[in-house]
């Protein structure tokens, strides 16, 4: 079974669409929904906005129906100076960009006892890139669509104001893009040794547009991210 998980409905809206044989399960405060997607077995989650949404959400998801791959889809924010709105950007690794406990020597970002970046799988991310090919063939995703792989960093904070940016920029230099879930998700999947991976197409570029401007693109970017993610699962050996 593969695993994925989206912040919004607008992220998963597409997929749980496309679910065949769909059945709603109901913990606590979360709706999963199974079903075969690409004629996989796929459990879906709107786990809801920020880290403890995803951590909480992937925990129960992994422990009751035991996906043996987990993928994080949805929209992010640029950070990186060659990002630009529509590019897609697949995780090579995540990172918490509000934690600090550098005062007993940890590195930035770094919980105690956690690596710094939590390292996503080749496999998925060879998978992922073939999948953007495939949909440019197919006219599924813009001619002109680009994609990068790096680092993607995960804080409840919606990075608009350009101190905060600066800051984020000089402290975690690696960091291409910014969203609120994919590191939890990330820690969540390492400490139960599930494979994930985390792709987010972006909506808009930190600190050059307005929160509005963030509504206004979020459709487009969560329908990108979801055709890469269903391609990618086509892909997939079971």
């Amino acid at each position: 079974m593969i695993g994925i998980i989206g912040a919004m409905e607008a992220e998963v809206e597409l997929l749980r669409t496309n679910l065949q044989g769909t059945q709603e399960h109901r913990i606590g405060a979360f709706t999963y929904y199974t079903g075969t997607l690409a004629n996989k077995d796929t459990v879906i989650l709107q786990c809801g906005i920020g880290k403890v949404q995803a951590a909480v959400g992937c925990a129960l998801m992994l422990q009751t129906f035991t996906p043996c791959r987990l993928i994080n889809t949805g929209s992010a924010g640029g950070i990186a100076a060659d990002l630009h709105f529509g590019d897609v950007v697949i995780s090579e690794g995540l990172i918490y960009h509000d934690v600090d406990v550098r005062a007993f020597g940890y590195l930035p970002g770094q919980i105690p006892g956690q690596p710094q970046v939590f390292t996503t799988d080749k496999t998925l991310q060879a998978k992922a890139e073939t999948a953007i090919q495939h949909l440019k063939e197919q006219g599924k995703l813009p001619p002109n669509l680009h994609y990068q792989k790096g680092i993607i960093g995960s804080g409840d904070i919606f990075m608009h104001e350009p101190e905060k940016i600066a800051a984020l920029k000089t402290n975690f230099p690696m960091i291409r893009a910014v969203e609120m879930e994919g590191a939890a998700i990330a820690h969540c999947c390492t400490l139960f040794k599930v494979p994930f991976l985390v792709i987010r197409a972006l909506s808009d570029i930190a600190g050059q547009e307005s929160p509005m401007k963030f509504d206004e693109f979020l459709p487009i970017a969560s329908r990108h991210s979801s055709e890469i993610v269903m391609e990618l699962i086509r892909n997939l050996e079971t």
